[in-house]
């Protein structure tokens, strides 16, 4: 044979030998006999890796596992990583070495459990080995009967074929990430007893609670959450249903999560509310509570920026004062409690002298401020305030507060006082509170206010101490004596069926939205909905009432949606009332 024959020979089968190693899957830059003997062994099965419990059995040991790889985000601004499934388990190898899905793949790494999630870092060597068919994708129906059926399933395909209820969306802007369960969550306490009856509730959600992922690194550039994105005037309520979920069941942060490889389909089922009706009959007078999350309007005299809490600019404030007095005029109230006001008393270049002007300009009406105090209003950097139509009301008498006990250092003082409508020669009083909230706990685990684990939270104590001074100051003082109608409003910091509301309750204050809107809240924390903000009646009241709601336009927004994202996304903005602050409003419409 001709040497030029043999040498076109020899190129022929070099060629069909490189062939065949790429079709075979093999990574091109090792040499076939190391891909090969890579492809042909494994240290550990994944299931080995993942073991029976919560953390890896082989934490920070190195490991070689084979598996195909279900899913892959691996760019920059996605995950980091693929999923890879074994015969009964699967695991998240972090790595930026390519590989397509349906891939056969061998790697070696360190097995890691980051937030939560078991996977293989540190990848040392990756062979891809082929291809081969999809594992099939796990039924997932909630409630799991324990939560080890759901670590049971962690990273591998699962379908979800149920209809799933958005409970919360507070990460959907920094991880594009929003709560769903089987059907809407209420916070324990709101509708449950302290105690056992509560902790029951609560462990009953972990059974039924998923997260939905976008897939992406934290602050992404654009939330796909709902289609096509996330915006003003396209939101993602709590409320709404997701259905045709499916994906990769994943961990992070002590919360199970779906990562999907197919867009989830949303149905708005809690659209945005309208304003409330306004009253039609002049002898009904409107009370409101709002809580305006930080409402300051820059340090003093020359209203510099950034402040102790709230806007952190100018330019920020005035977007944050559109939403807030986009909520405020729409509430068509004569008497209005406000809590998180700045508490830099009553001068022109004051918080609550700038609402008010802004509130006259919007609606065209008289609005005025009780000035509880010459200059600040309590020694914490948030007030409370009470503003009021003076073409409807009239004040009466002076201010009265509590300055002692927990109000001297915990809750705000409150800020009660009488009027009477220009129709009526009836009065009626009006106390706006905002007690202790529940974060910053005590240190101390022998500390009356510390956490109980009664689902109160902490400061409970104080919020019940509050509620009995306030219960006394409004029952002997004179003058209230001889109020019979009073109306207890604000931001209390306690849900429906917690301690401080009881104390209420036995006082013969009457919570009328237990009869207009039982399933009522005004603020969702953790995905669970309650109602911190309440409007009670005394007992010459109670037969008054012609409508008590919430006005749903904030609890179940998306954080995303409030004035200080505009920077980073300014199509989230809008001058509107909706995510003007975190709790909803409510209203009580009394007849006189």
């Amino acid at each position: 044979m001709h040497s030029s024959s043999l040498n076109k020979i020899l190129n022929h089968t070099l060629i069909l030998a490189a062939s065949a190693a790429l079709l075979a899957g093999c990574t091109p830059t090792q040499p076939t006999t190391t891909v090969a003997a890579a492809c042909a062994q494994s240290s550990h099965s994944i299931a080995q890796v993942q073991g029976d419990a919560a953390v890896s059995p082989l934490l920070d040991q190195q490991v070689q596992v084979s598996g195909t790889v279900t899913a892959s985000w691996q760019q920059p601004d996605q995950l980091g990583g693929f999923f890879l499934q074994g015969e009964q388990a699967a695991l998240f190898v972090a790595s930026d070495q390519t590989v397509a899905i349906g891939d056969r793949v061998t790697v070696s790494g360190t097995v890691s459990e980051a937030n939560q999630l078991t996977q293989l870092v540190a990848i040392s060597d990756l062979a891809r080995c082929g291809t081969a068919p999809l594992p099939p994708s796990q039924p997932l129906h909630l409630p799991v009967a324990q939560l080890a059926d759901f670590e049971a399933l962690e990273g591998q395909r699962v379908t979800l074929p149920q209809r799933l209820v958005v409970n919360g969306t507070y990460a959907l802007g920094r991880h594009g990430s929003f709560d769903v369960a089987l059907q809407r969550l209420y916070t324990p306490t709101q509708v449950a007893s302290p105690g056992a009856p509560a902790r029951t509730l609560a462990a009953s959600y972990e059974l039924q609670r998923l997260v939905i992922d976008d897939n992406q690194a934290p602050n992404p550039a654009v939330v796909p959450y709902p289609s096509p994105a996330l915006s003003a005037s396209n939101t993602l309520r709590s409320g709404d249903q997701v259905h045709s979920v499916s994906g990769i069941l994943s961990q992070f942060n002590g919360r199970y999560r779906i990562q999907p490889t197919q867009a989830p389909e949303f149905e708005a089922l809690n659209p945005r509310p309208e304003a409330p009706l306004p009253v039609a009959d002049a002898r009904v007078i409107r009370i409101a509570a709002f809580n305006v999350l930080n409402y300051f309007n820059g340090e003093g005299a020359e209203q510099q920026f950034p402040t102790d809490r709230g806007a952190q600019t100018r330019e920020a404030f005035l977007r944050q004062e559109e939403k807030i007095i986009a909520a405020l005029s729409a509430l068509n109230a004569d008497v209005i409690g406000l809590m998180e006001l700045e508490n830099d008393g009553y001068t022109p270049t004051s918080a609550i002298v700038r609402l008010i002007e802004q509130l006259r300009l919007r609606t065209g009406a008289d609005w005025q401020f009780i000035q509880a105090a010459e200059a600040e209003f309590g020694g914490a950097s948030i007030t409370n305030g009470l503003i009021y139509r003076a073409d409807r009301v009239e004040p009466l008498g002076k201010v009265l507060t509590i300055t002692s006990g927990p109000f001297s250092n915990r809750s705000r003082y409150p800020l009660v006082q009488r009027f009477r409508p220009h129709h009526s020669g009836e009065s009626f009083a009006v106390a706006v509170n905002h007690f202790k909230s529940k974060g910053s706990c005590p240190r101390d685990a022998n500390d009356p206010n510390a956490n109980q684990n009664d689902v109160q939270a902490c400061w409970n104590l104080a919020r019940v101490q509050s509620a009995e001074l306030l219960v006394q100051l409004m029952q002997t003082e004179p003058s209230l004596q001889q109020t019979d109608a009073q109306i207890l409003l604000g931001d209390f910091n306690a849900y429906a069926k917690e301690d401080p509301m009881q104390v209420f309750k036995a006082a013969g204050y009457h919570n009328r939205a237990e009869h207009f809107e039982p399933d009522g809240y005004s603020y969702v924390y953790d995905a669970q909905a309650g109602s911190l903000d309440h409007v009670l009646v005394s007992g010459a009241l109670h037969g008054r009432v012609l409508n008590q709601q919430h006005w749903l336009i904030n609890a179940d927004e998306p954080r995303a949606l409030s004035y200080d994202n505009y920077a980073s996304h300014p199509d989230w903005y809008a001058p509107s009332p909706y995510r003007a602050s975190d709790h909803d409003p409510i209203l009580i419409d009394l007849q006189f």
